[in-house]
């Protein structure tokens, strides 16, 4: 029998593919679809706070810096096409 912390992984798991499904839908569509990137940019925020606050503390593994760094190069485009497309709204 599983114990309780493989339940949390499972959880963790579940979310990041309802998230890529949210990311899938910004990529088919992204000007009809750009109410639901400030909620991609929350998750890149989130996921790099912890990751950064664990890094600077010195408690945390190697295996997670890259996707800290990969995530905030996301958070950045995140950010720039959410911007990029309010404008094209605009005109």
């Amino acid at each position: 029998m599983a114990n309780h912390v493989s339940g949390y992984v499972q959880f963790s798991a579940a979310l990041l593919v309802i998230f890529g499904l949210l990311f899938l839908n910004v990529a088919i569509s992204p000007r009809r679809n750009r109410n639901l990137i400030p909620y991609g940019i929350l998750l890149k925020v989130t996921y790099c706070s912890v990751v950064l606050y664990y890094w600077v503390t010195g408690d945390l593994p190697g295996m997670w810096k890259p996707f800290c760094v990969i995530d905030a190069v996301f958070l950045v485009l995140f950010v720039w096409a959410w911007i990029v497309l309010g404008r094209k709204d605009e005109k």
